[in-house]
């Protein structure tokens, strides 16, 4: 009985001081501009004491690949993430190799990447994968988190081993270099807070 009193008491304070609307249609946590440190303390929060310790700790250099949620990206920004060349088609092949949408969603999340990335249209989520540049662990976040745009969010990172290939005589003469990431098997995801419905 005293349950009940308090839930109809908090209902009741709720209707004079909230919007009902904003119950019933609560707006969506990846609509507008996120702040860098907010951002960086959201992937975080997600991430655990582990791998944590070991973005803070691991030497050398790493190279991260970004999952982005970007239903909400407006029409102007998406076709300039399309025109810096993303494959555009990657979410629909996996679509249609799958028989549900989160199914092909968790597939494009492995799907390997480069410097322009592969975008996944469904209703919700949207995704883009882009493969960041080489640099020290304890810089990934951030440098993900930095790429946002607004109504765009970080979801996953992931991140592998940066690895040197030999340089051929006729390079080293030339000045030339042929440093590769290392292969992305060995790609190790570090945080996920994507799911069907968004960022929480």
């Amino acid at each position: 009985m005293r349950r009940g009193f308090i839930s109809l008491l908090g209902a009741a304070m709720c209707v004079s001081a909230c919007n009902p609307l904003d119950i019933l249609f609560p707006e969506d946590p990846r609509l507008g501009t996120e702040a860098e440190n907010i951002c960086v303390g959201r992937v975080r929060a997600k991430m655990t004491y582990a791998e944590y310790q070991e973005l803070e700790t691991a030497s050398g250099l790493w190279v991260p690949s970004y999952v982005y949620d970007i239903t909400n990206l407006d029409l102007e920004a998406l076709q300039a993430l399309i025109a810096t060349g993303a494959d555009e088609t990657a979410g629909t092949r996996l679509i249609q190799q799958t028989s549900s949408t989160s199914a092909a969603v968790e597939r494009f999340k492995l799907t390997v990447v480069d410097e322009k990335g592969a975008l996944f249209f469904g209703r919700d989520p949207a995704l883009y994968k882009v493969r960041g540049k080489p640099q020290s662990a304890s810089t990934i976040i951030k440098s993900g988190c930095a790429r946002q745009q607004a109504n765009m969010r970080l979801t996953q990172v992931f991140w592998s081993p940066y690895a040197r290939q030999a340089v051929p005589e006729d390079n080293e003469r030339n000045g030339g270099s042929t440093d590769t990431p290392a292969s992305s098997q060995s790609e190790n995801e570090i945080i996920s807070t994507s799911n069907s419905g968004g960022v929480e």
